[in-house]
């Protein structure tokens, strides 16, 4: 592994790689929540710093609203998808956004 790669996976360099897109794909929208056997429609706002993205979530049920985290180094990222490693959580934009 060079010195290149090193830098290419450092907190700063996947923050910089990432937060644009995934404020812009899940900032403020309607997403599926899945974590083990939960799964559920929310309101998802996202708030981002140096260690990692927080997620605050408020529900279209009668649950409180909460918070699940991923430092940056364990966020798994797709086009329409994040979820974090070791921690279970994920969240995606449905299809339609009835």
């Amino acid at each position: 592994m060079s010195k290149n790669d090193d830098n290419e996976r450092t907190p700063e360099a996947i923050r910089a790689r990432l937060e644009d897109r995934l404020v812009e794909v899940f900032h403020d929208k309607r997403v599926l929540f899945e974590e083990g056997r939960l799964r559920f429609h929310a309101r998802a706002t996202l708030d981002c710093d140096a260690w990692g993205v927080s997620v605050r979530l408020e529900p279209e049920t009668d649950q409180e609203p909460f918070t699940v985290s991923g430092a940056w180094e364990i966020l798994s990222v797709w086009a329409n998808r994040l979820g974090a490693a070791y921690v279970g959580w994920g969240i995606s934009v449905p299809a339609k956004d009835d």
